[in-house]
């Protein structure tokens, strides 16, 4: 990962403890400042997600239904409806 440009992460908060999932957040977080990494982070926690992603983008069923801040997805109809429920 030494010159790596683009990080995948698939479900990196699954069946990790609060206090371990702080720590990888702020490795993300500086990572990613320090060292230009970007972070590609496929994931269901959404608390995890509000600390490291600046853009978040919601798909189902292969289809992009939603994109922007964590704010925005989390009050679009489709993304409520889908996965968030009323």
């Amino acid at each position: 990962m030494v010159e790596a440009k683009v990080v995948l992460l698939d479900e990196v908060a699954a069946g990790v403890n609060r206090t371990l999932l702080q720590d990888l957040a702020q490795n993300i977080e500086r990572a990613n400042k320090e060292l230009g990494y970007t972070f590609f982070v496929i994931e269901h926690d959404m608390d995890f997600v509000k600390k490291i992603a600046d853009k978040v983008t919601v798909l189902h069923q292969g289809k992009v239904i939603a994109e922007g801040s964590m704010d925005k997805v989390q009050a679009d109809e489709k993304v409520i409806d889908v996965y968030l429920g009323h």
